[in-house]
């Protein structure tokens, strides 16, 4: 066991060697099989469309950026949805352009990065980019994308040019943790330069100004990204501190960020100070580099404190931390894989123990990955909206109908398979973005969705769907449900479940899904 630890330790984080391109190929192809058949069977879900129905809200793009305006991202991946929008005029654009965005990024790690080939497999058959950053049509790829391009000119571009600062500014504009990897990128570069320059004298430098104006470009993108995003109208998901103390919260985040939404890296298995030990462990390796060691760890305290105080995250938001980490490792792979000119004992175990803590975080990455292959193949789907644009194409009677649903944000991802109308129960209003805010009408009961769904009828003048999360025959009547902590929430008397019976048919009562997005389908009389 002893013997075989150094021999995976050289297989997996042996300099890259000269190689054929054929196996290359073939790896990119088997990838792109993989993904291509989850794509096949991914349903999108409120999120995925939700982002498509903003990109394309507005006469031209300056009056969508109004819209966009306090939604909480950057304006890049809405760009980018609308542009090809424009192109194609399909709403296939929206797993189409995520899929050109996994492709490229996955090529880059192929075919440009150091890694040797059984890494660069453990990389791609990873959750991230084999199902998160490229199936799932999220503004998170793209902070890959970036992160991995900046690997790859970085060498090149470092001391000059505006390259890596353009760059960095379109990293700012993908999502908040991509801006805030930014900022630690910046760090690594200036603490790169000041290490090159440590034996000479500190005077200022053509590389530090040609740094300074890259700096320059990079915060303006930063900037940009708040001035996009803030202040919020989503204020219910931002963190509510009425109960416990954001000092609390922040120090013990600092101390243990596997507690925080960087959980997520590990499905939520482990406890959260085991995941702690593997995310500093995991920048370990970079210790013979230590600007990328230095930059690795201020990137992970830094988003434990956004998850900690500002907002919850997910997996795909942790993700983005660990694609930065693996930007640094593959800027720093020469030196990190060298070997050690060092006596000292921490200086050669502490880089291996970096490496074998950054295995493991891998390890799982793949393994939620198979996870994700299983669930294509076992039909386990995000949303069940397809079904219900199935349903509605299967009946001519139902083609012009008017789709109400409680929760409210089961209708977001309706746009991507109906061209019905949907109306906002508690917005009193047609549309499919529901706002997330604890201002407004808070509380509902179903004898209102039923007043409300016979109002649109007799105003439309066409059929009104009704949308239930709630399973009638399975919920407690007089009981309060939350649709979101501190939020909205719903009841039913079992009166109004008795009139509403009466007043509807039930056309179909969907499966489970992934998230919650699953409901019964119901037609007003």
């Amino acid at each position: 066991m002893t013997r075989s630890l150094p021999i995976l330790d050289q297989w997996l984080f042996a300099p890259k060697r000269d190689r054929r391109s054929w196996p290359d190929v073939l790896l990119l192809a088997g990838w792109v099989a993989l993904v291509g058949f989850q794509i096949g069977r991914h349903v999108m879900w409120r999120d995925e469309v939700r982002a498509l129905t903003i990109a394309l809200n507005g006469d031209d793009p300056v009056a969508m950026l109004r819209g966009l305006h306090g939604e909480g991202h950057p304006a890049l991946w809405y760009l980018l949805l609308r542009g090809t929008h424009a192109v194609f005029d399909q709403v296939e654009v929206l797993p189409a352009v995520a899929f050109v965005v996994g492709l490229i990024t996955v090529a880059l790690l192929i075919f440009r990065s150091p890694f040797p080939r059984p890494l660069v497999l453990l990389l791609i058959t990873g959750h991230a980019l084999l199902f998160e950053y490229v199936v799932m049509a999220r503004n998170y790829g793209i902070s890959a994308l970036f992160l991995f391009a900046i690997a790859a000119c970085y060498r090149a571009h470092r001391d000059r040019g505006l390259v890596l600062g353009a760059l960095l500014f379109l990293l700012a504009n993908t999502n908040v943790v991509g801006a805030i990897m930014a900022g630690a990128f910046l760090l690594f570069w200036l603490l790169d330069l000041l290490e090159i320059r440590e034996s000479r004298d500190w005077r200022w430098s053509p590389q530090l100004t040609n740094f300074a104006i890259n700096a320059t470009i990079a915060t303006i993108g930063v900037v940009i990204c708040a001035a996009t995003m803030l202040p919020t109208y989503n204020d219910a998901a931002a963190r509510d501190w009425s109960h416990e103390s954001p000092l609390a919260a922040a120090i013990l985040a600092l101390v243990n960020p596997g507690a925080t939404s960087l959980g997520a890296l590990f499905a939520n298995l482990l406890p959260g100070i085991a995941g702690s030990v593997l995310l500093f462990g995991a920048t370990l390796g970079l210790l013979p580099r230590r600007p990328a060691f230095l930059a690795a760890i201020a990137a992970l305290l830094l988003t434990s404190l956004f998850f900690a105080v500002a907002a919850n995250g997910a997996y795909r938001h942790a993700a983005v931390w660990l694609s930065f980490l693996i930007a640094l490792y593959w800027i720093g792979w020469s030196r990190l894989t060298a070997p050690s000119g060092s006596r000292a004992w921490l200086d050669r175990r502490l880089p291996a123990i970096g490496r074998g803590s950054l295995l493991l975080v891998l390890a799982i990455q793949t393994a939620a990955g198979i996870n994700d292959l299983r669930n294509a193949v076992t039909g386990v789907v995000a949303s069940r909206s397809a079904d219900l644009g199935r349903l509605i194409a299967s009946r001519a009677d139902l083609t012009n109908a008017v789709i109400l649903s409680e929760p409210e944000w089961l209708v977001e991802a309706l746009p991507y398979y109906v061209k019905n109308r949907t109306y906002l129960a508690r917005d009193h209003k047609f549309g499919s973005v529901v706002i997330f805010s604890r201002k407004g009408k808070m509380d509902s009961d179903l004898g209102e969705t039923l007043r409300l769904a016979r109002e649109l009828r007799d105003t439309s003048r066409t059929p009104v769907i009704i949308l239930l999360a709630y399973r009638l025959d399975e919920i407690t009547p007089d009981r309060t449900y939350d649709e979101g902590k501190d939020w909205r929430t719903f009841r039913a008397s079992a009166a109004q479940i008795r009139d509403f019976r009466e007043a509807t048919t039930m056309l179909r009562r969907f499966g489970p899904a992934k998230t919650d997005e699953s409901f019964d389908v119901y037609l007003l009389n």
